[in-house]
């Protein structure tokens, strides 16, 4: 069984130091020096590589069990769902996210229940018993994926005309410049640009702005999306671990004296928050099933605030594609601002999105949206249904295991 887990820790390592690579500019960039972002960077990959040698040792566990493609697809669901909150989570980069000519089942499972599909697919091609019957099911399901309703929703009537800005920094006042000479009446902020002012509408001509602020209520301070005409707020709920919070408390306190790392001592938004017609997702919360499906519930239409200037250059183009399957996942437009890129309105019929934003490009984008406040199955019952399912194979292949002994 070690050589099965090194085997599979080995070859996630590889993936996954390709993938994140950007890790190493994002610690980097706040003057951790060549050693130590290395350092940093290679116990991530190692970590995350951890649950791709335990799948590959549940291969081998479960090799003789009955319906073992279900308990191989299931065993690395839920690998994947441990990922997303373990240690305060790392949802990047799944399995279903990879092709986005297989997300024709994203509106009914998401992309993590795409993951154990594709898992499926794999696995009953593999199967040495009932080849006949075992391959035509995985041609089914892959004809699903490649065809399902993921690629062919409808949208909704009403529309809206939105502006998203990308100014390259948080000069605010080269910010509300753009805005008063934005086209459109509402426009779009990216993350944390300013500490919040209920004044400073009143700077701003005629427009209503939805943007990126820190908050202080109390002696706390929340990176928030706010609507400046209504105060509507969405607090940041899922915090980088030591950017933006200490999830050690004090004792690495000095950590962060060393690189120097602003606001990293943000505090946590609430699980529950109240609803508008617009939902907002700040930076990589977008990555967060649990609290994406939560946040979109019942939202005309969904606002991604990021600031991914220190992440280097692959990593923006990652998050745009989160956020691409974001909306294919809601059938909700995605209003994408960043900071210096990459920002565009992503449509859940792909030729609907606008033109992108590139990184180091200031400027902005005007667009009609249509709004629809209806939710896909996946926003109503998000992975549980599924996960649900694939506790039970797990269950059925380790009782299966106890009756071979």
């Amino acid at each position: 069984m070690t050589k099965v887990f090194i085997l599979g820790w080995a070859l996630a390592a590889i993936f996954w130091a390709y993938s994140i690579s950007w890790i190493f500019d994002a610690v980097n960039y706040y003057g951790a020096g060549t050693a130590l972002s290395l350092t940093i960077s290679f116990l991530l990959v190692g970590y995350v590589s951890i649950y791709f040698g335990l799948f590959l040792v549940a291969l081998k566990f479960f090799r003789n069990s009955n319906y073992r493609p279900f308990i191989f697809a299931s065993t690395f669901f839920i690998l994947e769902w441990f990922r997303s909150w373990v240690i305060t989570g790392f949802p990047w980069l799944n399995l279903g996210m990879l092709s986005e000519y297989l997300w024709g089942a994203l509106p009914m499972i998401g992309v993590s229940g795409t993951s154990f599909l594709i898992v499926l697919i794999i696995s009953l091609l593999f199967e040495n018993k009932h080849t006949l019957l075992n391959r035509g099911a995985a041609g089914l399901i892959l004809v699903f994926l490649l065809f399902g309703p993921g690629h062919y929703q409808k949208s909704g009537q009403d529309t809206l005309d939105l502006t998203i800005i990308q100014p390259l920094d948080t000069n605010l006042s080269q910010i509300i410049k753009m805005t008063n000479d934005a086209e459109s009446n509402l426009v779009i902020w990216p993350e944390a640009v300013a500490s919040y002012d209920q004044n400073l509408l009143a700077k701003i001509n005629n427009k209503n702005v939805i943007g990126g602020f820190f908050r202080k209520q109390g002696k706390d301070f929340y990176t928030s999306a706010i609507n400046l005409e209504t105060g509507h707020y969405f607090d940041k709920e899922n915090l980088v671990p030591f950017g933006e919070f200490q999830p050690l408390g004090n004792m690495l306190s000095s950590f962060n004296k060393f690189f120097n790392i602003p606001n990293s001592n943000l505090k946590v938004g609430n699980s529950i928050q109240d609803k508008a017609d617009w939902s907002a997702l700040i930076c990589w919360e977008l990555v967060f099933n649990d609290t994406f499906t939560k946040r979109v519930k019942g939202s005309g239409y969904i606002i991604h605030m990021s600031n991914d200037k220190w992440y280097g250059e692959s990593m923006p183009r990652q998050h745009l594609k989160h956020a691409k399957a974001r909306a294919v996942e809601s059938n909700k437009w995605v209003v994408r601002s960043t900071l210096d890129g990459i920002s565009q309105f992503i449509s859940p019929r792909s030729e609907e999105s606008s033109a992108k934003l590139e990184r180091g490009v200031q400027g902005s984008i005007t667009k009609t949206i249509y709004l629809n406040y209806i939710d896909t199955a996946y926003v109503k019952y998000g992975d549980l249904p599924l996960l649900i399912i694939s506790f039970v194979f797990l269950l059925i292949g380790l009782k299966n295991r106890r009756n071979e002994k």
